[in-house]
């Protein structure tokens, strides 16, 4: 008897998630043994990637196999988390990172300082409106100075200095920006396993095993969060990377690790 497909042994579903196909084949128990081995959770298919795998007996020899496809609402191969010991699943999240105002780029220096000028001096110098840096020409520092707070007013022979202009944002040393955390999950029968798995990872560059294509060049990951929890029958490691806030990435000389 050779291994057939059933009749009328072909499904097909459609949900929120996607679609679901079903395929039956009828042999002997050898036979569809034999064809259920060949396929795993998980690997892809004509029909989508395999969901699961049944084998039941339809009465005296004859026997069928049964295979659950499963697709996306465009007929696209999908990733279920791996549940397996010592196999990770991601999630992905947005959240939002602060980082440094000067970073932005459209800052001026106007933004956080206070503009202090010499006693005689109480012209605003046009480049007020356009610096990036806090660095001025010789002939410059001779009348204006860039401070943080009034009391870095500085005194000379002339006299004590005073600011002619605050700054747009007094008080605003950050702001923040769109970036992507991704926390990866294994399971594991051991303590000792799922602490394997977090130890020296902290606070130090890596990349998670999945990064949803979101690592373009010069971006890199550092772990945030590392932690094991028990749920009274195995073990649960995570990790949380976060994205650098921009292409220069986390810095490997503060951070160590592998960029």
């Amino acid at each position: 008897m050779a291994l057939t497909l059933k009749y009328q042994g072909r499904q097909r579903e459609r949900n929120d998630n996607g679609f679901s196909t079903t395929m039956v084949w009828t042999g002997t128990q050898e036979e569809c043994e034999a064809f259920a081995a060949e396929a795993a959770p998980g690997d892809h298919g004509e029909e989508g990637t395999l969901d699961s795998v049944r084998i039941y007996q339809d009465g005296g020899n004859i026997w069928n196999v049964e295979r659950r496809y499963r697709t996306d609402q465009n007929g696209n191969y999908t990733n279920k988390p791996n549940i397996v010991y010592g196999k990770k699943s991601a999630q992905l999240h947005g959240g939002m990172l602060s980082m440094p105002l000067e970073s932005n780029k459209n800052y001026r220096t106007n933004w956080n300082y206070y503009l202090a000028a010499a006693p005689s001096v109480s012209a605003v110098p046009a480049w007020w409106e356009t610096a990036k840096d806090t660095i001025l020409s010789n002939a410059d520092a001779q009348k204006y100075r860039w401070v943080k707070s009034p009391s870095e007013c500085p005194q000379d022979n002339s006299g004590m200095w005073r600011t002619i202009k605050d700054p747009k944002y007094p008080g605003l040393n950050s702001y923040d920006i769109a970036t992507y955390t991704i926390t990866e999950t294994a399971k594991f029968n051991s303590a000792k396993a799922a602490g394997t798995m977090i130890a020296g990872k902290l606070n130090q560059l890596g990349r998670p095993t999945e990064d949803f294509g979101l690592t373009p060049s010069g971006y890199n990951w550092k772990c945030d969060s590392a932690e094991v929890s028990y749920n009274g029958g195995d073990w649960f490691a995570n990790l949380t990377w976060t994205r650098s806030g921009d292409n220069k990435g986390w810095i490997p000389e503060i951070y160590g690790g592998i960029s």
